[in-house]
C-alpha cells in the first residue's frame, strides 16, 4: 500500500527516537503498551509496532503486530471444515491499535486498521497463517471488528477472528 500515509504524515516502524510519552488515546492500557512495552516488545523480536508521525514529529497513531498462534480448544470450526486441528494454528494478531486524542476525529485509527491488514497480506504471502485475530478492549472496538467482518472465537468474549482466505479474497477485490 504504497503512499498510505495521509498528507502530512509518515509511518516508521517505532524507535527511540519517536515521542512515546506524549502519548494519550484515552485508554491507559493502550498508552502504556506504547509508551512503556512496545520497544521492548520490538528489541525481543515479538511483535511489530509502526507508528504514524506527523509533520511536527508527534506520534499521531500506531499498531501492533505479533505472530501468534490460537489454542486449539479455541479454533473456530470454520477454519478447518469442521474438522479440530491437531496442533495450534498460525495466526497473524493485530495486538493493539490507538490514535492519540490530539489527532482523533480524522480517520486516522481506520486507515492505520487496513494498513495493518495490507501489512497482514504481505506478511501471509512469506508467513502463512490461518486467521487474522484482534482482541477487543471495549464494545466499540468489538463492534469495530465485526463491522469490518471480524467474528467472534467461539468461547471467547472479546477475541474476534477474520479467516486470512477473507482477507486474501478482499485484497484482491473478489
Amino acid at each position: 500500500m504504497p503512499g498510505f500515509a495521509p498528507p502530512g504524515y509518515r509511518l516508521e516502524n517505532l524507535s527511540r527516537t519517536h515521542h512515546r510519552k506524549r502519548f494519550v488515546t484515552g485508554d491507559s492500557r493502550v498508552d502504556e503498551w506504547l509508551i512503556h512495552k512496545a520497544l521492548g516488545a520490538m528489541e525481543k523480536n515479538t511483535s511489530t509496532t509502526r507508528v504514524l508521525v506527523s509533520a511536527d514529529s508527534a506520534v499521531a497513531g500506531f499498531y501492533t503486530l505479533a505472530n501468534t498462534a490460537l489454542d486449539v480448544s479455541l479454533v473456530p470450526p470454520a477454519l478447518f471444515a469442521g474438522a479440530v486441528p491437531t496442533r495450534a494454528p498460525p495466526t497473524l494478531t493485530v495486538a493493539w491499535l490507538g490514535v492519540d486524542t490530539r489527532f482523533a476525529r480524522q480517520g486516522l485509527g481506520t486507515k492505520l486498521f487496513a494498513r495493518a491488514l495490507a501489512d497482514g497480506v504481505q506478511i501471509n504471502r512469506l508467513v502463512r497463517f490461518v486467521a487474522v485475530i484482534v482482541d477487543a478492549l471495549t464494545d466499540d472496538n468489538i463492534r469495530f471488528y465485526q463491522g469490518h467482518g471480524f467474528a467472534p472465537v467461539p468461547g471467547t468474549t472479546s477475541k474476534l477472528y477474520l479467516p486470512a482466505t477473507t482477507l486474501l479474497q478482499v485484497a484482491a477485490g473478489s
